[in-house]
């Protein structure tokens, strides 16, 4: 017999199951949080273009992509803008060249996103782990 009580509790599994994060890269540089043009041509006097850049959080939606690709000029491709919560702007980014783009989104919209050849493996959920900045300083109380 069916139980028809409607106080009964109902079990239903979860609409939108969660993505985990990604932070994996398919390259194994160290990667530096660039702030300005400056920034990024000391990395490149003290790395070379073995490195990856990583935008501030949510820079894509403050600053945007323009910024972002004067920032990183050549190096586009190897970096990382920070787009927040807009899956618009993590768009934009991966067709201009930028190499990932970190964004926070559903787990529906990622599925959507990661549907297109074009940006599997470039969105990612989180955040990757940055570098110490001291490495870039040749004396401790040196600023970049």
């Amino acid at each position: 017999m069916l139980n028809t009580d409607p106080l009964r509790p109902v079990h239903q599994e979860r609409p939108d199951p969660g993505t985990g994060s990604r932070t994996s890269l398919p390259v194994h540089y160290p990667v530096f949080v660039i702030s300005s043009r400056h920034e990024m041509e000391q990395v490149i006097l003290s790395q070379g273009n073995r490195f990856l850049a990583l935008s501030m959080e949510s820079a894509g939606n403050s600053f945007g992509i323009p910024w972002w690709l004067e920032i990183t000029e050549t190096q586009k491709h190897q970096s990382i803008l920070d787009c927040g919560g807009s899956p618009a702007i993590a768009r934009q980014a991966l067709d201009a060249g930028i190499g990932w783009a970190v964004c926070r989104i559903g787990a529906a919209q990622f599925r959507a996103l990661e549907t297109y050849d074009r940006y599997r493996g470039r969105i990612l959920t989180t955040r990757p782990p940055s570098s110490p900045r001291h490495n870039l300083r040749e004396h401790a109380h040196d600023s970049l």
